[in-house]
């Protein structure tokens, strides 16, 4: 029987609806493994026969038991614990074994089972010794994004300097207008920026091409740095989402490619000098593809299950739509908006889910649609007033894709004076790779600029579900991917030529071209030789279509694209959420810092310290580095040397296999000729370490315990930051100071005085005598390819135990 559909709501107090059946209690009792359900309604009469339509209930096929960390027991029958007995609201399930220390879930189906009484939690076991309550501690709201800090590396005098103050100050204290020269804030500003134009000016030197360090030209900067396999980033246009709404009632309509969307110009007022008042920029997005919506996605509301008070919770992945909607497909991107600021948007990883209309299970009028989606939302929005909207389209910044002639020649005399030149140049009509003059390379500059560069995350936001993400590129560096340019087409006689970021690896006859960016933004389309790339005939036709803009500009607020560039009046848009990925191009002087950096990484590992770092070094498929530490050493096997790389994962403790492939893989290429490579997992230390304390006045045993816990705990704790065992908190070789032990302990509200009695390896022969030294020198010390581990989980006891003694109120 399939898993019962339970609601995606967290409802505090639900009640049972009329006539429906659900389960009120699960009780384990002793002796064999046995649990005893209590049901809301009766399923046999007084004499013990089944009542009509409730025979599912006696049927262990209508249970699943989930859950659990090292037992997982299954449900071998279900019966009456007692025929002979009245009770006929209780039903026995016999297991095969019992569960472990962790929390089981108890679900039943039936037809006319309550959606929110269908499943209950349970324990097997408890921990009798833990005075406290044992759920878990609420997670906390989420953080407020910082406001980002603009930084112009670009400001080398008094006057960019202070202007940056100047333009920084509103973004951290909006009230403060005060700019006379006269106010202490002005003064200290200025003095600021008199400083830095002073530093500034010490490190101004005569500028000179021809070196990397002193080139002032982006082309020159770019060059030098080529030779290092190092390409300077173009930017990035930023992106969004639209949501369309559509007049009128079922209309459907399909919006084209690069349909333009603008913010609103902001009213100026010339009478005031002052920087809230100055004109803003119009800024202009464009879709990214063609998109098809309907005026039924302008605004689903959620299903609340008619229970006042419902809220979907934050970390939910899946809700109940009320009402059929046939035209929501896996892929699609739906909005979640509670009309009072908080939006978020999510994508559908399966086809919705249509629950007919039904009294128990759903509504009583209407069908009811189940999206599923795979990232858990950040916030809660109550079901009251949260609508679901779909018609979302994406959107980038950048404007004009009208087909642009970069050489058009139409004179037949002007075509023949071209033509004569050409034969009269020297040399052969051959090929030329081998001439000693070749004719220059084709060089056409755009006529509108800047050029927009796509976000790269921008293609896989639309990607098939399921595609593979491409994976960072291999080598020492090791970088993002840059932008891709919005050159839509460039064609040479109608022909479409592709882009390469570099003609060094075309031949002759390739039809390729690239892009060069000066300073200005302005692009310059470059064709090859014949050498390096086929080069156009010289009275060939170029054109060219593409999208200008770009830059940190583009990432507008929330709710100011809402003006169509050609009105129309069958449908309103609006980007519900900010734009991002908006960046400016790299500048030169960035570039001179981080390049050079970058190529002093070795290629080979020759030494156990590259192959730590090599390892450290790694790069997943998500960006994230998921080594924390290694330690390499070398072990000579009979015939040649090995090198056995310990590793320590971050946030893990055990290497999984594909992680280990990953790895081996990505460090094949580096190792020495002759050297075998082999990873393995890190030799964990488990501990036992046992407290004695005394309590402050006023202080619940329970309470303290459970913060004590909680401190030296493994995981990540509540308010965010990590516990004193935590796996990132250790690496190789790094023992347990037993003062930083006693400093989390009296950290912890209403511990007066404690005392560590137990402090050795788990297990240890002689843990009194261990304990004593360890004391006595401050300090539990492992070997250098050993990493501390205290996990205190009941179900793995051999990863370290805690044990916390009250003797009394000090």
């Amino acid at each position: 029987m399939a898993a019962p559909l339970s609601p995606p709501l967290d409802c505090s107090e639900p009640v049972l609806r009329a006539g429906a059946q659900g389960i009120l209690r699960v009780a384990v009792p002793d002796g064999p493994p046995r649990l005893l359900i209590t049901l809301a309604k009766e399923i046999t009469d007084g004499a013990g026969a089944t009542l009509p339509g409730a025979e599912y209930a006696l049927d262990r096929g209508s249970y699943s038991l989930t859950g659990g960390q090292r037992r997982f027991p299954r449900i071998v029958a279900a019966e009456l614990p007692a025929p002979n007995l009245p009770n006929a609201r209780e039903v026995a399930l016999t297991l095969d074994v019992l569960g472990d220390f962790s929390i089981y879930t108890l679900s039943l189906s039936g037809p006319d089972v309550d959606p929110f009484f269908a499943e209950r939690k349970l324990r097997f076991r408890l921990a009798c010794d833990d005075p406290f309550d044992c759920r878990p501690a609420p997670l906390p709201a989420a953080p407020e994004a910082e406001i980002p800090v603009a930084i112009n590396y670009l400001a080398k005098d008094y006057a960019s300097f202070r202007q940056a103050l100047l333009d920084f100050i509103p973004t951290r204290l909006p009230s403060w207008t005060e700019r006379s020269e006269a106010d202490i804030g002005v003064m200290l500003l200025e003095l600021f920026a008199a400083t830095a134009d002073s530093l500034s000016y010490m490190q101004d030197r005569v500028a000179n091409e021809a070196f990397l360090s002193s080139a002032s030209q982006r082309a020159s900067v770019a060059g030098h740095l080529a030779l290092l396999g190092y390409e300077l980033h173009p930017g990035a246009a930023a992106w969004t989402w639209l949501h369309v709404q559509v007049h009128g009632i079922d209309v459907s309509l399909t919006l084209p490619d690069g349909l333009e969307v603008t913010t609103q110009p902001r009213p100026v007022d010339p009478s005031l000098v002052d920087p809230q008042h100055v004109a803003e920029p119009v800024v202009t997005f464009a879709t990214f593809a063609a998109a098809a919506v309907h005026s039924g996605l302008n605004a689903i509301p959620l299903y609340d299950w008619d229970r006042d008070g419902c809220c979907l919770p934050r970390g939910a992945l899946s809700a109940a739509l009320l009402g059929d909607h046939p035209l929501l497909r896996a892929g699609d991107h739906l909005l979640f908006d509670d009309q009072q600021g908080r939006r978020e948007i999510v994508r559908l990883t399966e086809p919705p889910r249509v629950v007919p209309p039904d009294v128990v299970k759903g509504s009583a009028t209407e069908p009811l649609t189940f999206v599923t989606w795979a990232t858990p939302l950040a916030h809660d929005f109550c079901a009251a007033g949260t609508l679901a909207r779909g018609n979302l389209v994406l959107a980038t910044q950048g404007s004009g894709s009208d087909m642009d002639e970069l050489r058009n020649i139409t004179d037949p005399q002007e075509r023949q004076v071209i033509l004569d030149e050409i034969a009269a140049w020297p040399g052969t009509p051959q090929p030329p790779c081998g001439w000693r003059h070749r004719l220059p390379r084709p060089r056409f500059r755009l006529s509108n600029g800047p050029l927009a560069f796509l976000n790269p995350d921008v293609p896989q936001l639309l990607a098939p579900l399921g595609a593979a993400t491409a994976a960072p590129p291999d080598g020492i560096l090791a970088r993002k991917p840059r932008g891709i340019s919005t050159l839509q087409e460039v064609a040479v006689d109608g022909e479409p030529w592709q882009e390469r970021p570099t003609l060094l690896e075309s031949g002759p006859t390739d039809k390729v071209y690239r892009v060069e960016i000066d300073d200005a933004g302005d692009a310059t389309i470059v064709f090859g030789d014949d050498c390096f790339g086929l080069r156009p005939l010289e009275t060939s036709t170029i054109t060219a279509r593409y999208r200008v803009g770009g830059g940190a500009i583009g990432n507008v607020a929330a709710g100011t694209l809402q003006t169509l560039v050609i009105p129309r009046t069958d449908m309103t848009v609006i980007n519900p959420l900010p734009a991002r990925g908006g960046r400016d191009r790299e500048t030169a002087e960035h570039a001179r810092r981080f390049a050079p950096a970058t190529f002093k990484t070795p290629l080979v590992a020759v030494t156990a310290a590259d192959y730590q770092n090599a390892a450290q070094g790694l790069v997943d498929a998500a960006g994230a580095r998921p080594i924390q530490r290694a330690r390499a050493d070398f072990r000579w096997t009979g015939s040649w040397l090995t090198v056995t790389l310990a590793v320590d994962p971050r946030h893990v403790e055990t290497l999984e296999a594909g992680l280990r492939r990953e790895l081996l893989a990505y460090l094949d290429g580096r190792r020495l000729a002759g050297y075998d490579l082999e990873a393995v997992r890190a030799r964990y230390v488990p501990i036992e370490l046992r407290i004695e304390l005394c309590l402050r006045g006023g202080f619940l045993p329970g309470d303290v315990m459970e913060a004590i816990k909680l401190a030296l705990s493994a995981g990540e704790l509540p308010g965010g930051g990590q516990g004193f065992f935590h796996p990132d908190r250790f690496t190789f070789g790094e023992g347990v100071a037993v003062s930083r032990l006693y400093a989390a302990v009296a950290a912890v509200p209403g511990v007066a005085s404690a005392q560590i009695t137990r402090l050795a390896t788990l297990r240890s022969a002689r843990p009194d005598a261990e304990t004593a030294a360890n004391l006595a020198r401050g300090m539990v010390v492992v070997g250098a390819d050993e990493i501390v581990r205290l996990d205190n989980d009941r179900n793995f006891p051999e990863n370290g135990l805690l044990s916390i003694v009250v003797k009394g109120v000090g």
